[in-house]
């Protein structure tokens, strides 16, 4: 415990010496690394972002998969029937008819065309006789009349395939494909989160556990002052007051025992949250709190998680607003069809304007076959297509302000952690020469006290005050070793590749 200034003097120019060739790795022992890997996995914050990244992974797919051609199998049957009554206006084209027959009435017909003049008659006899039986020539009216009723079967196929999507297909790709970026870097931040809760566990399992060791050491000696003070009353050199304080003294120390105890149980039980296996497990664990050295290369801010998912979703901005303004770009699309149609066991009946009927065995259609290419061309679309312009360009510059405040609130982050270590750094050198002091008065209260120079209330004091250095001294490192973690957070180097 005395030589521990030089100790600390010699473990901090050795880092300087080895530090320079792996200066941001995270020297752990693999007890910790185990705990830390463990966490990592279990970690759901961690799971959870995974599955953002594959998310957008399956987005980016989705979307470059626009220009796989599609292919389309359709088929249907139908049974149709239908009535058909309608009233129509003057028929023209006719009036040629109409004229001859108004011609061949006239008594000059016979004059002019006596060939035709009998033909004639002979048409009124036939138009008279059909009559009698109830026929008629076919003639126009002004109604259109009749129903109708069939099968259909119809078979199509079609492919199509994007050829050019006015760049949005390929701006979107790159949109999606920083988003995955974001999600990576949103990972690294969990994981560099759950590292950096993994250690403060460890560490105040150690701390616990040595400062259980400081007054473990404290209740030997007041066990020892005990009986020293017990045989000093029945011989008559003490008070019942001396081991009244005595008792005090101890009941204290045991409090401070049973409280550390109730420490150590929720740490076990937080380590057991975090790693997934039993609290039990952690009973056994016996830590050391050790210093951790950070001796950084360079300050550079640009490695944290949360920059590069920032700077990632600027990208991703960026990709949208050039897709956004390529919307008035034409998209030309290649297309091929086949078609088979078959109308069968069909029947037709018109009342008007000619009264006919007609039975359809059959008509087929196809197959038809269509190939070619098609564009479509949104030459005007103010309301929409600088409405979205727009509101891309408002979240772009939002992004992008996001990211230099980030950057500013970072790079102070980074500053503070650093001055935070250095003042670490002098708080454990302070520590350990005030805890040398105390042992040191210790040993000379309780010489005093053995020849009777003081009273045992001024030796349980230099007792506690040597508890309090020792425990003074553990938290100190603690806070040390809890600001390196802070620097390696703070350039974004607390991650599971730098960890030694």
């Amino acid at each position: 415990m005395k030589t521990r200034i030089p100790l600390l003097l010699l473990t901090l120019t050795l880092g300087l010496i080895t530090g320079r060739t792996d200066a941001q790795s995270l020297q752990l022992s693999d007890e910790l690394k185990e705990l830390i890997n463990l966490s990592v996995n279990k970690d759901r914050k961690v799971a959870e972002k995974t599955i953002d990244r594959e998310i957008a992974l399956s987005e980016r797919k989705a979307v470059r998969s626009a220009y796989i051609p599609k292919l389309e199998l359709g088929g249907k049957y139908l049974y149709a029937q239908s009535s058909l009554d309608s009233r129509i206006g003057d028929v023209t084209g006719f009036e040629g008819i109409t004229k001859l027959q108004e011609f061949m009435n006239n008594p000059a017909f016979p004059t002019l065309f006596p060939n035709l003049a009998g033909l004639s008659s002979e048409i009124v006899r036939l138009q008279q006789m059909m009559a009698q039986q109830g026929m008629a020539f076919p003639s126009l009216s002004e109604k259109m009349q009749g129903d109708f009723n069939g099968n259909y079967y119809g078979i199509d196929a079609t492919a199509k395939m994007l050829l050019y999507s006015g760049g949005q297909v390929p701006n979107v790709s790159k949109a999606l494909s920083e988003k995955v970026k974001a999600q990576e870097a949103l990972a690294d931040k969990c994981t560099s989160d759950v590292i950096g809760e993994v250690i403060t566990c460890y560490d105040q399992l150690a701390l616990l556990n040595q400062s259980k060791k400081v007054l473990d050491e404290s209740t030997v000696r007041l066990s020892a002052e005990k009986k020293y003070a017990a045989s000093a009353l029945r011989n008559g050199f003490a008070t019942n007051f001396d081991t009244l304080k005595i008792a005090v003294a101890e009941a204290g120390l045991q409090a401070r025992i049973s409280e550390y105890e109730s420490k150590r149980t929720m740490l076990c039980q937080k380590l057991a949250l975090l790693t997934g296996r039993p609290a039990g497990g952690f009973e056994t664990l016996n830590p050391e709190l050790q210093l951790m050295l950070y001796l950084p290369q360079s300050t550079d801010i640009s490695n944290r998680a949360e920059l590069r998912a920032l700077i990632a979703g600027t990208e991703a901005r960026k990709y949208l607003l050039k897709s956004e303004k390529s919307h008035y770009l034409p998209k030309v699309q290649a297309l091929a069809s086949f078609r088979y149609d078959n109308i069968f066991n069909a029947d037709v009946n018109f009342d008007a304007p000619l009264a006919m009927g007609m039975n359809i065995d059959r008509i087929t259609l196809g197959p038809t076959f269509m190939a070619g290419v098609g564009f479509k061309w949104e030459l005007f679309d103010q309301s929409g297509g600088s409405a979205r312009v727009r509101q891309a360009k408002l979240e772009l510059m939002k992004a992008e302000n996001a990211t230099e405040e980030a950057r500013e609130m970072l790079q102070l982050n980074q500053l503070r952690s650093a001055t935070n270590y250095e003042a670490s750094l002098s708080q454990v050198t302070f520590k350990e020469k005030q805890r040398i002091a105390a042992r040191l008065a210790l040993e000379l209260a309780t010489k005093s006290y053995n020849e009777g120079m003081i009273n045992i209330t001024e030796r349980l004091a230099a007792e506690t005050e040597v508890q309090n250095a020792e425990l003074e001294y553990l938290q100190s490192v603690f806070t040390q070793r809890q600001a390196s973690v802070d620097c390696y957070k703070a350039t974004g180097t607390l991650m599971m590749a730098n960890i030694r």
